[in-house]
C-alpha cells in the first residue's frame, strides 16, 4: 500500500474549519474573505482553487484536482440560492459544507489510492481483498470481502 504524510490530517483539520463551532465559524470568515477577493459574495471553481494555494496553503488538495471539482460541486448545491448565480458559484452559507467535503472527499481519494495498487485508478478485486486488512481498520466489515465487493 502507498502511505502518505499523516501530519495531513491535523493539518486539514486545523485549516479546514468546517465544524459548527465558534471557533470555526470565526475562521471560516476570515477566510471566506480572504478568497473573495473582489466580495461579490461567491465563490467560483477558480477561486477556490487558488484560495487552497495561496490562503489557506493547502498543497496537498491544490494538487488533487478532482477532489475540489467534487466537493465545489456538492457543495454549490447544498443550500437553496436566491440568485440566477446560485448554482453555479459557492455561496457563504454553503462554504461550510465546501470546506467539509474537501476534507471528506480528500480522505477518499487517499483510501482509493491506497487501495489501487497497479495505479490504473481502478480497484480490482484482487486490490479489494489485499486491502480487507486496512478496510477493516477503517470500520469496513470485511469478514466476506466478495459480499462487499
Amino acid at each position: 500500500m502507498k502511505t502518505y504524510d499523516t501530519s495531513i490530517w491535523a493539518e486539514l483539520k486545523e485549516k479546514l474549519p468546517w465544524q459548527k463551532t465558534p471557533a470555526d465559524l470565526a475562521k471560516r470568515k476570515e477566510t471566506w474573505n480572504r478568497i473573495d477577493m473582489n466580495g461579490n459574495g461567491y465563490l467560483s471553481l477558480a477561486e477556490i482553487d487558488k484560495g487552497m494555494r495561496d490562503i489557506i496553503k493547502l498543497p496537498a488538495l491544490f494538487e488533487t484536482k478532482p477532489v475540489m471539482m467534487r466537493a465545489f460541486n456538492a457543495a454549490k448545491d447544498k443550500v437553496k440560492g436566491r440568485s440566477k448565480y446560485s448554482q453555479d458559484y459557492i455561496e457563504k452559507k454553503e462554504y461550510r459544507f465546501l470546506l467539509k467535503y474537501l476534507r471528506q472527499y480528500y480522505e477518499y481519494w487517499v483510501a482509493f489510492d491506497q487501495i489501487d495498487l497497479d495505479s490504473d485508478k481502478r480497484i480490482t478485486l484482487k486490490e479489494f481483498k489485499k486491502a480487507s486488512p486496512q478496510l477493516s481498520n477503517w470500520g469496513i466489515d470485511m469478514s466476506d470481502a466478495e459480499a462487499q465487493w
